[in-house]
């Protein structure tokens, strides 16, 4: 099963979706409760999951008697699919390329005094820079960690299960203000896990912003729009030693302020005011 798994994360389906769509071909049907039942999953989770297979075209849902059912669709169609969808990828990357090759060689190279600054403002531009970094890291990760997330915490413990073993510190502090009681008790179960795997972990009511440092180097960061002061999307990423040393310091203020986990869970009482 594990190197099942393992095989259609080559195939962009992350673990946990990939756990799923095994357990879905055991029978014809299942309900989110009964998949939550035989899986790692959460009930909750287990409808977000089901739902991100319907959109891969991986299973269908219908409804049996008012309530909501999925079954498999064929695996043969599925790696097809699949395939066929990364022909069409090969394709256009190929044509790109060149289109692109073609405007750089013409236009040559024209520095920049602010190249060492860039701005994100796509969901899916910001969770590949994101993990590009984090592949890249060599010695430390340092972070800030709060809603809304670019990838869901539970989707990133295999990337951040291998930065560890290559010998990455990671640090991360969590923030828990504004959330049920329910979300609450979920990140404390996501946080126990990452603090096993190595992470060392601190927790804290609010955070000023999100922020990553990264090798004393990268600094990548989301701040909260001034007026409306909802959560950002807009990223910035920095490559600048001296600003990645200054957030490092900001970064080791919030982490004396902190909460250590084991102290969290042991107190929590005192923390639900």
């Amino acid at each position: 099963m594990k190197e099942l798994i393992e095989n259609l994360k080559y195939l962009d389906i992350p673990r946990r979706e990939g756990e799923v769509f095994l357990a879905l071909l055991q029978k014809n049907e299942f309900t989110a409760p009964e998949i939550s039942k035989i899986t790692s999953v959460s009930r909750t989770k287990s409808y977000e999951i089901l739902q991100n297979l319907v959109k891969k075209g991986l299973c269908n849902e219908s409804y049996r008697n008012g309530i909501k059912v999925f079954n498999c669709v064929d695996p043969k169609i599925v790696i097809e699919n699949i395939l066929s969808e990364y022909e069409k990828k090969k394709r256009v990357a190929d044509e790109l390329s060149v289109t692109l090759n073609e405007i750089f060689k013409k236009n040559g190279k024209v520095e920049s005094s602010i190249d060492y600054i860039e701005v994100l403002t796509d969901k899916e531009q910001i969770k590949e820079k994101w993990l590009t970094i984090q592949k890249n890291a060599k010695k430390e990760l340092l972070g800030f960690s709060k809603q809304p997330y670019a990838i869901n915490l539970d989707d990133n413990i295999d990337k951040e299960t291998d930065m560890i073993k290559n010998e990455v510190i990671v640090k991360g502090i969590y923030e828990y203000k504004n959330l049920t009681q329910e979300e609450r008790s979920n990140l404390i179960k996501i946080i126990e896990i990452y603090n096993k795997m190595g992470e060392e972990v601190r927790i804290v009511e609010e955070l000023p912003m999100k922020m990553i440092v990264i090798d004393e180097t990268i600094t990548m960061l989301a701040l909260n729009d001034r007026v409306s002061l909802k959560p950002a999307i807009t990223t910035i990423v920095v490559e600048h030693p001296g600003f990645a040393l200054a957030q490092k310091d900001v970064f080791n203020c919030y982490w004396q302020k902190g909460i250590p986990i084991v102290d969290y869970t042991r107190n929590q009482n005192e923390y639900l005011m």
